[in-house]
Protein backbone atom coordinates (compact mmCIF):
# COMPACT_ATOMS: atom_id res chain seq x y z
CA UNK A 1 0.00 0.00 0.00
CA UNK A 2 1.40 3.32 -0.68
CA UNK A 3 2.78 5.55 2.11
CA UNK A 4 1.01 9.07 1.94
CA UNK A 5 3.55 11.78 3.80
CA UNK A 6 1.34 14.40 5.33
CA UNK A 7 3.39 16.95 6.24
CA UNK A 8 0.37 19.41 7.60
CA UNK A 9 -0.10 16.28 10.19
CA UNK A 10 2.82 16.98 12.48
CA UNK A 11 3.15 15.35 16.16
CA UNK A 12 2.97 18.94 17.57
CA UNK A 13 1.18 21.02 18.24
CA UNK A 14 -1.83 19.12 19.97
CA UNK A 15 -4.53 20.22 17.13
CA UNK A 16 -1.89 19.08 14.42
CA UNK A 17 -1.63 15.51 16.06
CA UNK A 18 -5.28 15.61 16.60
CA UNK A 19 -5.83 16.59 12.71
CA UNK A 20 -3.67 13.71 11.95
CA UNK A 21 -6.00 11.22 13.66
CA UNK A 22 -9.21 12.62 12.32
CA UNK A 23 -7.87 12.15 8.98
CA UNK A 24 -6.91 8.52 9.92
CA UNK A 25 -10.17 8.12 11.53
CA UNK A 26 -11.85 9.30 8.16
CA UNK A 27 -9.91 7.65 5.49
CA UNK A 28 -10.51 4.68 7.56
CA UNK A 29 -14.19 4.86 8.61
CA UNK A 30 -14.97 5.75 5.07
CA UNK A 31 -12.70 5.19 2.44
CA UNK A 32 -9.85 2.48 2.85
CA UNK A 33 -10.66 0.52 6.37
CA UNK A 34 -7.16 -1.17 6.18
CA UNK A 35 -5.47 2.60 6.53
CA UNK A 36 -3.19 2.89 9.26
CA UNK A 37 -1.04 5.83 10.16
CA UNK A 38 2.44 6.31 11.81
CA UNK A 39 4.70 9.30 12.32
CA UNK A 40 8.08 9.47 11.06
CA UNK A 41 9.62 12.26 12.27
CA UNK A 42 7.51 15.28 11.82
CA UNK A 43 5.20 13.86 9.16
CA UNK A 44 2.14 11.87 9.84
CA UNK A 45 2.10 8.54 7.26
CA UNK A 46 -0.97 7.50 6.10
CA UNK A 47 -0.88 4.18 4.68
CA UNK A 48 -3.72 3.44 2.38
CA UNK A 49 -5.04 2.33 -1.05
CA UNK A 50 -5.52 5.59 -2.05
CA UNK A 51 -2.59 7.30 -3.71
CA UNK A 52 -2.12 11.28 -3.05
CA UNK A 53 -4.66 12.42 -5.73
CA UNK A 54 -7.41 10.07 -4.44
CA UNK A 55 -7.16 11.14 -1.06
CA UNK A 56 -7.81 14.91 -2.29
CA UNK A 57 -10.62 13.38 -4.19
CA UNK A 58 -11.80 11.81 -1.22
CA UNK A 59 -11.91 14.67 1.02
CA UNK A 60 -13.25 17.14 -1.97
CA UNK A 61 -15.73 14.72 -3.28
CA UNK A 62 -16.92 11.78 -1.14
CA UNK A 63 -16.32 12.73 2.79
CA UNK A 64 -19.44 12.91 5.03
CA UNK A 65 -18.22 15.20 7.32
CA UNK A 66 -19.22 14.48 10.94
CA UNK A 67 -22.50 16.85 12.34
CA UNK A 68 -20.79 17.87 15.44
CA UNK A 69 -22.32 21.37 16.51
CA UNK A 70 -22.45 23.51 19.63
CA UNK A 71 -25.58 25.89 19.56
CA UNK A 72 -24.75 27.08 23.09
CA UNK A 73 -21.83 28.57 22.06
CA UNK A 74 -21.75 32.32 20.72
CA UNK A 75 -20.57 32.30 17.01
CA UNK A 76 -21.93 28.98 16.35
CA UNK A 77 -24.17 30.03 13.54
CA UNK A 78 -27.41 29.31 15.26
CA UNK A 79 -27.96 33.15 16.47
CA UNK A 80 -29.43 36.24 14.39
CA UNK A 81 -25.48 38.03 15.51
CA UNK A 82 -23.76 35.32 14.88
CA UNK A 83 -21.41 34.53 11.51
CA UNK A 84 -24.02 32.15 9.69
CA UNK A 85 -22.36 31.88 6.03
CA UNK A 86 -20.80 27.97 7.27
CA UNK A 87 -23.73 26.47 8.40
CA UNK A 88 -26.06 27.80 5.43
CA UNK A 89 -23.55 26.92 3.05
CA UNK A 90 -24.29 22.99 4.53
CA UNK A 91 -27.94 23.94 4.78
CA UNK A 92 -28.76 24.90 1.49
CA UNK A 93 -26.62 22.30 -0.37
CA UNK A 94 -27.93 19.56 -2.10
CA UNK A 95 -25.15 17.11 -2.09
CA UNK A 96 -25.87 13.99 -0.81
CA UNK A 97 -22.65 13.51 1.53
CA UNK A 98 -24.23 16.80 3.61
CA UNK A 99 -27.20 14.88 4.56
CA UNK A 100 -26.67 14.04 8.22
CA UNK A 101 -24.91 17.31 8.89
CA UNK A 102 -28.50 19.10 7.10
CA UNK A 103 -30.55 16.79 9.30
CA UNK A 104 -28.40 17.97 12.29
CA UNK A 105 -28.97 21.40 11.86
CA UNK A 106 -32.76 21.65 11.27
CA UNK A 107 -33.20 19.10 14.59
CA UNK A 108 -31.45 21.91 16.25
CA UNK A 109 -32.77 24.76 15.29
CA UNK A 110 -36.14 22.97 16.20
CA UNK A 111 -34.69 22.34 19.71
CA UNK A 112 -33.98 26.12 20.02
CA UNK A 113 -37.36 27.42 18.61
CA UNK A 114 -39.28 25.26 20.49
CA UNK A 115 -37.04 26.72 24.05
CA UNK A 116 -37.16 30.42 22.50
CA UNK A 117 -33.24 31.03 22.44
CA UNK A 118 -32.80 33.96 20.04
CA UNK A 119 -29.41 34.29 21.66
CA UNK A 120 -26.48 32.08 23.30
CA UNK A 121 -27.22 31.21 26.64
CA UNK A 122 -25.75 32.81 29.46
CA UNK A 123 -23.13 31.55 32.06
CA UNK A 124 -26.43 30.29 34.40
CA UNK A 125 -28.56 29.59 32.47
CA UNK A 126 -26.19 26.96 30.60
CA UNK A 127 -26.18 25.19 34.52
Amino acid sequence: MPELYLDGCRPEPLAHYLKALGVLRLVAEQADPNARGCWRGDAFVLTTTLSADELVEFFLRRYVPTPFVGPWNGGSGFYPSDQQSGIEAISTSTAARFSPYRDTLVAVRRVLDRLGLQQKPDKDAKK
